[in-house]
């Protein structure tokens, strides 16, 4: 019995290493995939730390709450006492949310250990190598974030007899998960009420967890100067009411549907039909799954990020099922599983990642950019920069807090990248620091510092000598600001 438990843990050391090593071989901090992981999070995280930074329009309107750049106020103040004007901060900010996700990684152990032990290794083992499980574990975006929280308070909620204090921390996780993902209200909802039913004794427990996340939410709200909740009403307001969402693009009802047929690759099929068809006690967590895809296609704007625990449920309800399946063919044949059986499952399982991977295009269509900021970066390790102008296209890219000291950033009309128009000489006088393709017209007196390429985007920082007299129509803040963004 030692020697089984004792190969036990190396095996769970094994898979938890394999998670941890593959997070860091994905790590870019510097490619994103969409602006709020640095405009939102990661440069909202910094202002509060050092009082400078950009105000985009939902924490200028008080659209979200603050819990996920309060969370990164810690690792920014601690890097710059380490080593101030330096991106230790920055990076520390986006290796503590990466470790924050890894509550994922015990989520699905927790999820498959209900079924059985068997269970509990292959639903750990896609969480941690799934090929977009570990991409979406690199990204700073709270629907990671939350989708860790709900599952680990879904796999205490779904236990036979869960205990009082089970309960407690369930409702507790479910809450901030809706806290730091609005949107994944109807999941956590759908899922308590197939679960809890009419018993009375959970609910109480259940609501005493909930009622602790909504007094951090709270507070986080008052630390943030703001009426507690407030954010939910401004949200829907201004998403819906106004349809700012609708301004990034609107898909059919179906989008959601094709989409994991991409993303899940060529055993889509398969891995849908095994989360179906997994064991009853999943069940609340199937519909809850459901409910979020269908909530989410009624919603004109789409993005793939959206359903992310959805997608990751149903991949490790596949996993759980996928045992279950394994084990019937066995006793078919009057045999049990053998170890060569498991890793034979195992090789499935890595082989279908990699299929997927190969369909979806992996993390090369998910993410990108980092020439621009590095581009930048080179500048501003080579001089004293006093400006730095981009294009209007690549404004999503970089912020202050991708650099290591604050330099003021200025923004170029859309024009000049996609009509070759001249710089507006307000803005030359502004920026001594240009990143760009090439060079734009009326930059004759800049000269080409560094170029960064990663093979489909290539910047170039493009430095003047002289001193910069800021004209405020170009900042960067103040191009948000005409855009209503």
């Amino acid at each position: 019995m030692g020697e089984t438990r004792r190969a036990e843990h190396l095996m769970l050391a094994g898979v938890v290493l394999a998670a941890l090593v593959l997070r860091w071989w994905a790590f870019a901090p510097f490619d994103i995939s969409h602006a709020d992981e640095i405009m939102q999070y990661l440069e909202q995280g910094k202002r509060l730390v050092t009082g400078e930074g950009i105000v985009p329009w939902e924490s200028r309107f008080g659209a979200r709450n603050s819990l996920i750049p309060q969370f990164l106020v810690g690792p920014f103040w601690l890097g710059g006492q380490i080593a101030p004007d330096s991106l230790t901060g920055m990076h520390l900010a986006r290796w503590t949310f990466l470790a924050a996700t890894l509550i994922a990684l015990p989520a699905a152990w927790k999820l498959g250990a209900l079924s059985g032990r068997r269970h509990a290794w292959f639903a750990l083992l896609v969480a941690a190598v799934w090929y977009e499980c570990v991409l979406f574990s690199t990204l700073m975006l709270s629907e990671v974030l939350a989708s860790g929280l709900l599952a680990m308070g879904a796999a205490l909620l779904l236990a036979d007899a869960p205990s009082r204090r089970a309960l407690r921390w369930a409702g507790l996780l479910l809450g901030l998960g809706v806290l730091v993902r609005l949107q994944y209200a109807p999941f956590a909802a759908v899922l308590v009420l197939a679960r809890l039913r009419l018993d009375r004794a959970m609910w109480a427990q259940l609501i005493l967890g909930g009622l602790a996340a909504a007094a951090l939410g709270a507070l986080s709200d008052l630390i943030a100067g703001q009426i507690p909740f407030r954010w939910i009403y401004v949200n829907f307001a201004y998403n819906l009411g106004e349809g700012r969402a609708a301004r990034f693009g609107e898909s059919g009802p179906l989008q959601y549907m094709q989409w994991l047929l991409i993303h899940l690759g060529p055993l889509a099929p398969f891995i849908l039909a095994g989360a179906v068809f997994s064991p009853p006690r999943y069940r609340p967590l199937v519909w809850a799954l459901v409910a979020t895809v269908l909530f989410h296609s009624l919603i004109a704007h789409k993005e793939w990020r959206f359903i992310w625990i959805a997608t990751w449920s149903l991949l490790v309800l596949a996993a759980i099922a996928s045992v279950d399946m394994a084990e019937r063919l066995a006793a078919r044949r009057g045999k049990q599983l053998t170890p060569a059986m498991l890793l034979a499952l195992a090789a499935l399982w890595l082989g279908a990642s990699m299929l997927a991977q190969m369909q979806s295009g992996g993390a090369r269509t998910l993410r990108g950019g980092s020439p621009i900021p590095l581009a930048a970066l080179a500048a501003v390790e080579q001089g004293q920069p006093c400006g730095i102008a981009l294009p209007d296209q690549w404004r999503a890219h970089l912020v202050p807090a991708l650099l290591p000291r604050h330099v003021p950033h200025f923004i170029a009309p859309e024009g000049v990248l996609a009509k070759g128009e001249a710089l507006p000489p307000g803005l030359v006088a502004s920026a001594d620091v240009l990143v760009f393709p090439a060079r734009p017209k009326g930059a004759e007196a800049y000269r080409e510092l560094a170029c960064r390429d990663n093979g489909a985007l290539k910047a170039c920082a493009y430095v003047r000598p002289g001193t910069c007299k800021a004209d405020p129509h170009w900042t960067y803040q103040a191009a948000l600001e005409r855009e209503g963004l």
